[in-house]
């Protein structure tokens, strides 16, 4: 599959730099149920629009199709706030790209090591080789969990919000497969 980039001009049009034409949210979707990467900038700075576009293709078939998304899922995403909506995403990132979300945290700890001055620019380099070596593989470590206390309100509606989010996924999988002839 291929990575295709797409920029965004300043009237909203997309143009798909791989094939060399402009592309609606519908092609988008196409492109993303094929097995492509996608990535979305602005034509003129450059910045990374792709989840704004990855929520607007969401939010086209929602308003195509119906029922896709359910409300109820959309008012808890609302009513979480910000700082569990974070927690959220940081879970989702975990859940569906487990190696990269691994890798972006030993990164950003050995950052930090470095720059405190516990460990020496060789030591870091040598550790992020070690680390992050895509030939290395990783054993199964198994430890045995302590009971946690009783779930808070906030540790249920995350669940809930997990429930929603895997009946979501389901839809979207049945939405990226390709029509019947």
């Amino acid at each position: 599959m291929a990575d295709i980039l797409v920029k965004r001009y300043n009237n909203r049009k997309l143009y798909d730099t791989v094939h060399r034409c402009y592309v609606t949210l519908e092609t988008i979707a196409n492109y993303i149920a094929q097995g492509n990467s996608i990535k979305v900038v602005d034509h003129e700075s450059g910045q990374d629009l792709t989840t704004m576009v990855l929520a607007q293709v969401i939010a086209d078939q929602e308003r195509r199709l119906g029922g896709l998304l359910p409300r109820s899922l959309l008012s808890r995403l609302i009513r979480i706030g910000e700082s569990r909506l974070s927690e959220l995403s940081e879970s989702l990132q975990a859940f569906l790209a487990p190696q990269e979300f691994v890798n972006r945290h030993i990164r950003l700890r050995l950052e930090r090591l470095r720059t405190r001055g516990d460990l020496d620019e060789s030591e870091f380099e040598r550790l992020m080789m070690r680390l992050l070596d895509p030939e290395i593989e990783n054993e199964a470590v198994t430890t045995d969990r302590v009971p946690e206390n009783e779930p808070s309100s906030a540790d249920i509606e995350l669940e809930r919000l997990w429930r929603d989010l895997e009946a979501l996924e389901r839809a979207v999988n049945a939405l990226a497969r390709p029509p019947k002839p």
